[in-house]
């Protein structure tokens, strides 16, 4: 059956906890926290890498200089709008896998995707060298400007691994819905460790300087993706020859794609609110974005660091539908866990906040900024844990289109308010702040939506 390929429903998982289909169900509705962590951890170190990739980038680019970090800025925006964008593709592909009633339908759902995935990936490096130079632009980079020389030499190269990113989008997707959490983290530790190493040999020693930084993160992800096609092909998950019709496999890719229209949706928009925020940056000053560059790398592994209980928040949800009492449980323990990693994740930054700056720059005027603007990001936690907590128990439980008008109104909000802001601080506390307050209303009204519907379920 396959009457909601959007859900993100790992079939493989049901009953791995030890224990957990004999406990009563009052029992079992307050025992979330084992379940809660054996999603959430692999999840949590599976989703660091490409953070972590821009974040060693941002650490090495800063020591070559002010100007290049600036540019850095831009061009991560960028990469991080074309990825993200069919990002979806990962739970798009878990649910389809996860559900699939044979081994040979999975092993062509895997195929398909794949293709699919490396197809997106073609278009999107062809789309970026042919309109680098005006995407630059929108990021506020002329071409007279300083900026635009390094920041055109990071694209070009960088671009080249689009194919390979979206080949790893989809091949996580594809071990999620094994239910093997083990391969994505390998891959995730090869690209980890192969950045580490190139960047600071071709930037420094070869004299490459970002151009080094972008070979570096391109090859990485390269390795990923052949790490994932390895064991694709050892853990037989893709078919030697196909035996499915075309006429199947033109459904499946017509299910892949309506399984991620409202989420793409949703996630353009929010990247578009993101993209705009590092322009708006730009144009007040190579300073200004150069510390919202810092910041928004420091922003994004601390997010996805939150965002690993939100995966769990979200498959743990889909095992409570039709069991309105135990939905009723998660969604509050959920809440708490949220306010919880939320404040916890503040006190630490808040503790690195006068620490920090200086591992990614000496300019003086980059550190001013940042002194006043890390503060404001770490106080920006508890927002961001509720808001990814709520927006997965809303996606668990299929209010996609909700969530997808949500987030565009929350974006026109937040792209108003960045219009009117007048430094990185002010980016960071009206834009970025409106933008999560949107969400968090849009993923509160999902998840009770949800609940709603279920208990209504219960009285017919």
């Amino acid at each position: 059956m396959h009457e909601n390929p959007t859900s993100l429903q790992l079939s493989s998982t049901e009953g791995e906890f030890p224990g957990e289909n004999n406990l009563p169900e009052e029992m079992e509705a307050y025992n979330w926290t084992p379940q809660a962590m054996k999603l959430a951890v692999p999840a949590l170190i599976g989703m660091l890498a490409d953070p972590l990739l821009s974040l060693v980038d941002t650490a090495y680019v800063g020591r070559v200089g002010p100007i290049e970090l600036a540019a850095l800025g831009a061009c991560t925006s960028i990469f991080h709008l074309a990825f993200n964008a069919f990002r979806a593709t990962t739970a798009a592909t878990t649910a389809l896998v996860g559900n699939a009633a044979t081994d040979e339908e999975k092993r062509e759902i895997v195929n398909t995707s794949l293709s699919f995935g490396v197809v997106l990936g073609v278009v999107v490096m062809v789309t970026l060298q042919l309109a680098g130079a005006w995407c630059l632009g929108l990021m506020g980079i002329a071409r007279d400007s300083p900026l635009f020389k390094p920041g055109i030499a990071y694209l070009d190269i960088r671009l080249f691994a689009a194919p390979a990113v979206l080949a790893i989008v989809v091949s996580e997707g594809a071990f999620r819905g094994y239910g093997d959490t083990k391969i994505p983290l390998i891959a995730s530790m090869v690209a980890s460790l192969i950045n580490l190493v190139l960047d600071p040999i071709l930037m420094f020693p070869l004299g490459l300087g970002v151009k080094g930084a972008a070979a570096a993160t391109a090859l990485s992800q390269l390795a990923a993706a052949l790490t994932y096609l390895h064991f694709l092909r050892k853990r037989g998950m893709l078919p030697k020859r196909s035996a499915t019709s075309v006429v199947n496999r033109k459904e499946i890719i017509k299910t892949i794609m309506g399984a991620n229209v409202a989420m793409v949706l949703k996630q353009g928009s929010l990247l578009l609110a993101w993209a705009y925020a590092t322009a708006r940056a730009t144009r007040i000053g190579s300073a200004h974005v150069a510390a919202h560059q810092v910041a928004l790398s420091c922003w994004l592994v601390s997010a996805l660091m939150l965002d690993g209980v939100a995966v769990s928040a979200q498959v743990l949800i889909s095992r409570c539908m039709g069991q309105a009492k135990k939905m009723k449980s998660l969604i509050s323990y959920m809440f708490k866990f949220a306010v919880v990693q939320g404040l916890v994740t503040t006190l630490i930054l808040l503790g690195a906040a006068p620490f920090l700056p200086r591992v990614f720059t000496s300019d003086k005027a980059i550190l001013g900024h940042l002194h006043s603007l890390m503060p404001q990001v770490a106080w920006q936690q508890l927002l961001v844990s509720m808001t990814l907590v709520t927006e997965s128990l809303a996606v668990g439980g299929n209010q996609f289109k909700l969530l997808a008008a949500g987030t565009t109104i929350s974006t026109i909000i937040s792209i108003w308010q960045l219009r009117q802001a007048t430094d990185v601080v002010t980016v960071w506390s009206r834009g970025i702040v409106s933008l999560f307050i949107g969400r968090l209303i849009t993923g509160l009204i999902g998840t009770f939506r949800t609940l709603r519907q279920q208990q209504q379920m219960e009285i017919c």
